[in-house]
């Protein structure tokens, strides 16, 4: 991972087609990120009109937003069709990896989630 001191905002979403939308069709800050099945999809990029998602487990939590894992695959849909996309999620949920770093991050809800990155602190 390129930003694992970066702050997630997780979303968690139950359906595959919601995944692949969200993550093709839509423009998001950039720690806003996603939890489905049993994997994480971390908005590890630099620009947020060039999302990089970074796809982990949750192996093991800490505390209450501490997340270690592996980084088992890498989605970059801005250079993929949702097809594409779609299958890579298929395949990582089933268990396919092409990766397998250890990584240890924060993952907070959506709901109690601010940072710079998405500028959803309070302004005075």
């Amino acid at each position: 991972m390129k930003h694992e001191a970066r702050i997630f905002s997780i979303t968690e979403l139950k359906k595959e087609d919601e995944l692949v939308e969200a993550m093709t069709a839509h423009t998001w800050p950039l720690c806003y990120s996603f939890h489905y099945g049993n994997l994480l999809y971390l908005n590890d990029g630099d620009q947020e009109d060039s999302p990089e998602y970074a796809v982990v487990t949750i192996d093991k939590v800490e505390g209450h937003h501490g997340v270690i894992g592996r980084e088992v695959g890498r989605v970059m849909p801005k250079e993929m069709n949702a097809a594409h996309v779609k299958k890579i999620v298929q395949e990582l949920g089933q268990g396919h990896y092409s990766l397998g770093n250890q990584v240890k991050v924060q993952a907070e809800p959506a709901w109690h989630h601010t940072c710079d990155c998405c500028r959803m602190d309070e302004e005075e």
